[in-house]
C-alpha cells in the first residue's frame, strides 16, 4: 500500500506498530478469530460476514451476502467512512489517547477492575442501541425495558478528566454505563464486557447499591445478588426484586441491611459459584455464607448441576425458564 510524500512517521508505521487483531478489537469489540458476524457495514439479521486471520496476523474479511472482501484498513474506511489517510490519522489519534488514558487507569486497577483515582472524574456519551446489544442482554436474560428500568444504556465515547487534562476515546462495540443516583450525586460505572484493556470503570463508592433506587418501598422477597446484570436477570425473570453491591466482599453498615430486612419479609443473598482454580473452594459461596450470618439473613446458592456461575449465565446457558424455575424452587425449599 503506497504513501503520499506527506505522510507523519508515524502514520508510515502504523501499520507495523499496531497489529491488525488490536485494531479489530478496538473498534468491533472482536477479540476471537476466526468468526462470522452481523455485518457491521449493512443491515444484517443473518450473520453473513466472516472474519479471519492468517499466519502472517493479517485479518482479512468476506461479506458472503455481496461478494466483497479485503483486509482491516479496508474494512475501517468503509465502516468509519474515511479515506485512508484519514483512517491512519483516526487510528494514531485514538491509540494515542488510549494509551494516555491507560495511565490514568494504572494507579488503580486490579485485574480489569478499575476504581478512578482520586480527582478524576468520569462521564461518557450515550447512544441509541443497536441490534447487536440486545441480542446481548438478550442472552443473559435481560431485555430492552429492563434494560431502561435498570438505567443501563450503550455508549460511544469514554471521557476522564484528571488533572484539567480531558481523555477521550471510543468505547468498544459492546460498551454500556451504569447509573445510580444516591444522595442527589450521580455516579456511572463503565461496563466493556469483552475489553483486554479495561472492562470495570466505576465511580460508585462502596456505599452504593446497584438498584436501590428502583426497589419497592415494601414487598415479600428480596435478592441480595453479585451485580446489577444478575440482578436484571433475576427480577424480570422472576419477578423478585433484586439488587447488590459494588462487591461480593463488601460488608454495608448493619442499618442498611436492616432497613431492607423492615421493608421485606423475606432477604436472601445470592452470589456466584466462583471457585479458587487452586483449591476448588468456593469463594463465592464462602462470601454468601459470611453476608448471611452476619446480617441473619437466607444464603441461596444456584446448583452446580446448572454448571453455572452465576444467573445471567444460568439465563445464557440454559434460557430465562430455567433462571425463573431455579429461583423459584430455591426460595420456596426455605
Amino acid at each position: 500500500m503506497a504513501f503520499g510524500p506527506g505522510y507523519k512517521s508515524i502514520d508510515r508505521e502504523l501499520t507495523n506498530t499496531i497489529e491488525d487483531i488490536s485494531l479489530l478489537s478496538f473498534y468491533l469489540g472482536i477479540h476471537i478469530l476466526p468468526c462470522v458476524i452481523n455485518s457491521p457495514l449493512r443491515e444484517d439479521k443473518n450473520p453473513s460476514f466472516g472474519l479471519t486471520i492468517n499466519p502472517n496476523g493479517k485479518v482479512h474479511y468476506k461479506d458472503f451476502a455481496t461478494g466483497e472482501k479485503g483486509g482491516i484498513y479496508d474494512l475501517l474506511m468503509k465502516l468509519l467512512s474515511l479515506s485512508f489517510p484519514e483512517v491512519l490519522e483516526r487510528i494514531s489519534e485514538d491509540f494515542s489517547t488510549l494509551n494516555k488514558l491507560t495511565k490514568v487507569y494504572k494507579s488503580s486497577h486490579t485485574g480489569r477492575k478499575q476504581v478512578l483515582p482520586s480527582g478524576t472524574t468520569l462521564d461518557c456519551k450515550v447512544r441509541e442501541w443497536k441490534s447487536y446489544d440486545l441480542e446481548y442482554w438478550e442472552m443473559y436474560g435481560i431485555s430492552l425495558p429492563w434494560l431502561n428500568f435498570g438505567e443501563v444504556y450503550p455508549i460511544s465515547h469514554i471521557i476522564a478528566t484528571k488533572e484539567g487534562n480531558i481523555y477521550t476515546i471510543p468505547a468498544e462495540k459492546y460498551g454500556y454505563v451504569y447509573i445510580e443516583r444516591k444522595d442527589g450525586r450521580i455516579s456511572k460505572k463503565i461496563y466493556q464486557p469483552f475489553s483486554k484493556i479495561y472492562k470495570w470503570s466505576n465511580t460508585h463508592d462502596s456505599s452504593v447499591w446497584d438498584l436501590w433506587r428502583q426497589l419497592p418501598p415494601f414487598g415479600e422477597n428480596l435478592i441480595i445478588t453479585s451485580s446489577r446484570k444478575d440482578a436484571l436477570c433475576i427480577w424480570e425473570n422472576s419477578k423478585i426484586p433484586s439488587c447488590s453491591l459494588q462487591a461480593e466482599s463488601l460488608l454495608p453498615k448493619e442499618h442498611v441491611v436492616q432497613e431492607l430486612k423492615n421493608r421485606f419479609k423475606n432477604v436472601y443473598v445470592l452470589y456466584d459459584n466462583d471457585f479458587n482454580s487452586l483449591t476448588g473452594t468456593n469463594i463465592g459461596q464462602l462470601l454468601g455464607e459470611n453476608f448471611s450470618k452476619r446480617y441473619q439473613v437466607i444464603q441461596l446458592n444456584l446448583p452446580q448441576e446448572y454448571q453455572a456461575k452465576d444467573t445471567s449465565d444460568l439465563a445464557k446457558l440454559h434460557g430465562r425458564l430455567a433462571v425463573k424455575e431455579v429461583i423459584l424452587k430455591l426460595i420456596t425449599k426455605r
